[in-house]
């Protein structure tokens, strides 16, 4: 079945291993603001979509990389491809390579997002253009799983030009911030691989937060916030 049957269906019963892992993921504690940098589980999202309406828009796949104790955790990543019976376009299909046979043989919604939500638990979430990410998942796990996903998010698009401000690109795309910071890219528009290179760049971001003494997370909750009042609220994609 389409993901986007979902926002038209009846409300059903959950699968048991999704219901489970809405239960445990509902009954994990949030993350405290005083937490320190250091000490703080982040989770590096990126999302591939059928379009750029992250309110219409269907979710094709996830990825997700960890970021402990200030550094990647290569052994934790997520990458998933939910189910989708109907292709997103041609032109959409030659930006993120998924094709309709990989659409249709994904993962159905409710156990990959069940899935990611295992993955992420209550750490905080940071994205490139983080209002795009956040806008599609939190929908996207409202409509399937009927949960609200509430995790703080981080946006590196605002965070980047505000502690590195030599590279003078206030409005700049990932791909400029990678060449700026000559970050090595696997592949661009693919999920897992842009959440890698993000995560690269997050580590260098949060490096300068803490020699500029940025060392809790609501301190660099608060820097962001600051800059998205000077950049002014926009959703984009990357």
């Amino acid at each position: 079945m389409s993901w986007i049957v979902h926002l038209f269906r009846p409300k059903a019963e959950l699968p048991v291993r999704a219901a489970a892992a809405v239960d445990a993921w509902r009954a994990l504690p949030a993350v405290p603001e005083t937490a320190g940098l250091v000490d703080t589980r982040f989770v590096v999202v990126d999302v591939e979509t059928s379009g750029l309406n992250p309110r219409r828009d269907r979710l094709l796949s996830i990825g997700a990389v960890a970021v402990e104790r200030m550094k990647l955790a290569p052994q934790h990543t997520f990458s998933a491809v939910l189910r989708n019976e109907v292709p997103s376009t041609r032109e959409n299909i030659a930006l993120h390579g998924l094709t309709p046979a990989a659409q249709a043989a994904g993962a159905p919604p409710e156990d990959a997002l069940a899935d990611f939500l295992a993955f992420v638990g209550r750490s905080p979430c940071v994205a490139f253009h983080a209002d795009f990410d956040r806008t599609v998942l939190e929908r996207a796990v409202r409509v399937v799983l009927g949960v609200r996903f509430d995790n703080p998010w981080l946006d590196l698009a605002r965070l980047a030009p505000a502690l590195a401000p030599e590279g003078r690109r206030v409005r700049g795309s990932l791909d400029d911030w990678v060449a700026h910071f000559r970050l090595r890219v696997h592949t661009r528009h693919n999920a897992v691989h842009d959440a890698q290179v993000a995560a690269e760049l997050f580590l260098i971001l949060m490096a300068r937060a803490n020699a500029r003494g940025v060392a809790t997370l609501a301190a660099l909750r608060a820097l962001d916030a600051c800059r998205q009042r000077t950049m002014g609220g926009y959703i984009a994609g990357v």
